[in-house]
């Protein structure tokens, strides 16, 4: 069995040898420029005992492989989430939110093998009903998202997960906590995982226009992630992997509402790449690609 006290040192000295990337900062938003006048400050609010319903459709392409050649490209059924939300607590250090995945369903384009189809749509159809919670800090971050895994979960089922997951972020709106106008641009910076990675990522935002509690904004996304350990999350018991290298490219725009959680329509494209290596039975590098595309509105 291996040593796990010795494995935990080995996956932190491997990301204290990256510079420059700190993945425990706290979470933050930075105003870079404040845009043109009139400015004003723009703030989220949500009721207590508000009840909200997101709809969320993801498509995503996964891609593996060892070795230079890429060994299998597959295009995953499109997936729709209905995920209900209520306001259970607001206080000045944030609002928490209970949801519950009331649908979880696939949508076949037509050309994926049922076999593969059938398979996701189990995957899927374990998460109905899964209930879990998360928080909105005073600046629109995305905080502590909890969502329990049924057992003997499969990988598509911690993707479709992550996609629930990211479909809450991108529906709240991180905000500067000073006055802005058209123009204006702010980051936003937090720790998240991908696929058991841990990384820094940074989100670039411009406003496009603030009228009365609707804001429009575009969003360019960039990961920070040092070489480390990682386990694939569906095998905790597997050797772990090194990670080399983490390729990602991301953008996003959208109109929210200031007083709601649920966006008129928010989306985003991410493309994500790891290079990895085994360590045994002896080193081979292994590579893999998720590319999605995540569109969040409300339920009707």
């Amino acid at each position: 069995m291996p040593d796990e006290a010795a494995e935990k040192e080995a996956e932190q000295a491997a990301e204290e040898s990256t510079p420059g990337v700190d993945l425990d900062a706290s979470p933050s938003v930075e105003l870079l420029d404040a845009g043109k006048p009139p400015r004003k400050a723009l703030r989220s609010s949500f009721e207590p005992g508000n009840k909200e319903k997101l709809q969320v459709k993801s498509d995503w392409v996964v891609i593996t492989g060892f070795g230079p050649l890429i060994q299998s490209k597959s295009v995953m059924p499109s997936m729709v989430y209905e995920v209900e939300t209520d306001v259970a607590e607001s206080t000045e250090e944030g609002t928490r939110f209970n949801f519950r995945v009331k649908k979880a369903a696939t949508r076949s384009k037509g050309d994926i093998p049922p076999q593969q189809l059938e398979f996701v749509k189990k995957a899927a159809e374990s998460l109905q009903a899964i209930a879990g919670s998360f928080s909105i800090n005073p600046r629109g971050m995305v905080e502590a998202f909890t969502m329990p895994v049924p057992a003997g979960a499969t990988l598509f089922v911690y993707d479709m997960v992550e996609q629930i997951e990211r479909a809450v972020r991108l529906a709240s709106l991180p905000l500067p906590e000073e006055p802005v106008g058209k123009g204006a641009t702010w980051t936003a910076s937090q720790l998240t995982m991908r696929r058991g990675a841990r990384s820094r990522q940074t989100s670039t935002f411009k406003l496009m226009s603030a009228k009365g509690e609707r804001v429009r904004a575009k969003v360019t996304y960039e990961l920070s992630t040092p070489k480390q350990r990682i386990r694939m999350p569906h095998s905790p018991n597997m050797q772990p992997l090194q990670l080399d290298e983490l390729e990602f490219t991301g953008e996003g725009k959208g109109a929210w509402r200031l007083s709601q959680l649920a966006p008129p329509s928010a989306s985003e494209e991410t493309n994500l790449g790891f290079k990895m290596a085994t360590t045994t039975p002896q080193p081979e590098v292994a590579l893999m690609g998720i590319g999605t595309t995540i569109e969040v509105k409300p339920a009707r």
